[in-house]
């Protein structure tokens, strides 16, 4: 009886160390950040550290997790150029998948500043310094509207 030989499996290639995430490259992860490229546009990139390092370089300390908000505030302004682009490049043949990728883009800006893109409006009133409204005084006043003859 013959003996099946035994599958081979290859061994994995081997990961290059994790590239370190100096102020420079904290400095240059942001400006692109602010251009529109998000993180896994990035950690593509040959020279830049991988997703997992950038996300857990933001999530532990509360000063590049502040920078990395505004720079995603940021590039709703970018999306905005990008949209007008798209729109005055439009013609009648691609106007559906402009109309998809402007969508796409408007939503997008819509969740990283709210504030200024968003779509909910509220109107609050509060009181000094943000609290609640205080009354002093309620009064009644009955006007008398003169009777016409």
């Amino acid at each position: 009886m013959a003996r099946k030989k035994a599958e081979v499996i290859p061994a994995r290639p081997k990961r290059a160390p994790p590239t370190p995430i100096t102020p420079e490259v904290w400095d240059e992860v942001l400006d692109l950040i602010e251009q529109g490229h998000t993180i896994r546009d990035i950690s593509a990139m040959a020279h830049m550290p991988d997703w997992t390092t950038i996300r857990r370089y933001i999530r532990t300390d509360a000063e590049r997790s502040t920078q990395y908000a505004r720079a995603r505030e940021v590039a709703a302004d970018a999306y905005e150029a990008e949209i007008l682009s798209e729109a005055r490049s439009a013609d009648p043949v691609t106007a559906a998948a402009a109309r998809v990728k402007i969508d796409a883009l408007k939503w997008v800006m819509s969740k990283r500043a709210p504030k200024v893109y968003g779509d909910k409006i509220t109107q609050e009133h509060t009181g000094a310094d943000g609290g609640p409204l205080e009354f002093t005084e309620i009064r009644r006043v009955v006007v008398d509207v003169p009777k016409k003859d």
